[in-house]
């Protein structure tokens, strides 16, 4: 039988309809610990903790010395953002919104105890706990927090990864549910830029260390940076209409010619490239496709065009999140064995995210003469999921890492799975739409009895 175009519909619903309860439980169960364990009161995504010290370090405020809570953060508010939308009206959207909100309100935080409004702090304390030791990390410098907020310390050196993983995509996915808190989170950063020349300085005159997001960043190479200043331009103009927005926009799409230019948003030389760029260069990718389509932004062609590079760049990794990412943003040119790849790599997704001892099998799995990068041990073929290091974020870990030291008693958020599971739901669901609506009774002898396929017929053509 030969189903010609409905076949990658068909695929999908069919490997949903197997799995799904599995992975819904696993849903539940990472929401569940991400909730208990991991979310301050204040909203901010503690994604790494010490479970020996973790209860009393929340009730006290003494929060871990963290690089990328707005990341954690606006992750987090995006992915349920994300799942309001797809969940029907009942307690399950009422649930992801509670959380949408905490989140916003975690990143709200993080930009107004700087003080500055569109400078994010990568990680606050409260007052009263012990600061870290900025002779060990002199880049993770604090300060005090902003007036009305004394009550806080703030950790600076804030890097571009923090917007381009966090704050943009909380902003575009949460700009329906919570337009107003969306709307301040884009203008805000979009405004910094504007009055600093698109460079993030703390307080003390200092420039962060990966804070310059000008067209000239990494001597005009560095497409993630430049890419990151787009995006909060356009995304601004979008939520507000500011017109100074849209100019400084046009100018960097068609003076300096950034989203034509940013067509390469990372390298890969003998197998060697940064994993955590090609994930700043889908979350990029993730609002300023869908954005340039409905607003006719001319740099469409070249975000699409940069956003494909990507995909190839990456595709032997077997990323869950950027199969899914794809997908979603482009269903027509999805490719959906790589979605449902994507849906089994989450099936074997471990429940585990303690630093354990390694599983015997690791041991056995063959390395790479040449090692990766900061000299690690990488394998030859990515590693099976469930033989995988624990990662703060799987998806912008190396799949061919095989070497960790145990830490039994640090435990990660698991938000990594929340956030592919509900973009590989709304890739799913794209896909079905985009492949046509079918009358299930027509198709009722060509599928499982748990598919439910409804709409028009017409124009379908089957041999069989």
């Amino acid at each position: 039988m030969r189903l010609g175009p409905l076949a990658p519909a068909l695929l999908l619903a069919a490997t949903a309809a197997a799995a799904e309860p599995d992975l819904e439980a696993k849903a539940r169960h990472f929401r569940a610990e991400l909730v208990r364990r991991h979310v301050a009161p204040e909203g901010l995504v503690l994604y790494r903790l010490d479970l020996r010290t973790s209860a009393q370090d929340l009730e006290r405020g003494n929060y871990p010395d963290l690089a990328d809570t707005p990341t954690f953060t606006g992750m987090w508010a995006a992915s349920a953002c994300l799942r309001a939308r797809l969940e029907p009206p009942g307690p399950q959207r009422a649930e992801a919104l509670v959380d949408a909100r905490r989140a916003l309100d975690g990143l709200a935080l993080l930009g107004d105890v700087t003080g500055r409004p569109g400078l994010l702090a990568r990680g606050v304390r409260r007052a009263a706990a012990p600061l870290p030791d900025e002779a060990a990390k002199p880049h993770a410098r604090w300060f005090a927090g902003a007036p009305g907020l004394e009550g806080y310390r703030w950790r600076g050196d804030v890097s571009v990864d923090q917007y381009a993983n966090g704050l943009l995509p909380a902003a575009a996915e949460c700009a329906a549910a919570f337009p107003e808190r969306s709307r301040r989170l884009a203008v805000d950063f979009a405004a910094l830029l504007l009055q600093s020349g698109f460079r993030l300085v703390d307080p003390d005159g200092r420039a962060t260390r990966f804070g310059d997001l000008s067209w000239r960043s990494g001597l005009g190479f560095n497409s993630i940076a430049q890419l990151t200043a787009y995006a909060a331009l356009a995304l601004a103009h979008d939520l507000d209409g500011g017109e100074a927005f849209a100019s400084a926009r046009d100018e960097m799409r068609d003076r300096y010619r950034v989203p034509a230019r940013a067509r390469t948003t990372n390298l890969r030389v003998a197998g060697i490239t940064n994993h955590s760029n090609d994930l700043m260069a889908w979350n990029l990718y993730r609002v300023l496709v869908p954005l340039a389509r409905r607003t006719g932004d001319p740099a469409l062609s070249d975000l699409r065009h940069g956003m494909h590079r990507t995909r190839l760049r990456a595709r032997d990794d077997g990323n869950a999140y950027f199969a899914a990412l794809h997908c979603s943003i482009e269903p027509a040119t999805c490719d959906v064995e790589a979605l449902s790849a994507a849906r089994r790599l989450l099936e074997r997704f471990p429940l585990e995210k303690r630093r354990v001892v390694p599983p015997p099998g690791r041991a056995e799995i063959p390395r790479r003469w040449l090692p990766g990068r900061k000299g690690k041990r990488l394998a030859r073929v990515p590693v099976p999921i469930e033989q995988r290091p624990v990662s703060s974020f799987e998806w912008k870990s190396s799949p061919y890492r095989v070497d960790a030291s145990p830490a039994p008693y640090t435990q990660y958020s698991g938000l990594d799975f929340l956030v592919a599971y509900w973009t590989l739901r709304a890739a799913e669901q794209a896909v079905r739409a985009d492949t046509g609506h079918v009358d299930g009774r027509f198709l009722a002898k060509f599928r499982p009895a748990s598919i439910v396929l409804s709409g028009d017929a017409s124009g379908l053509e089957f041999t069989h």
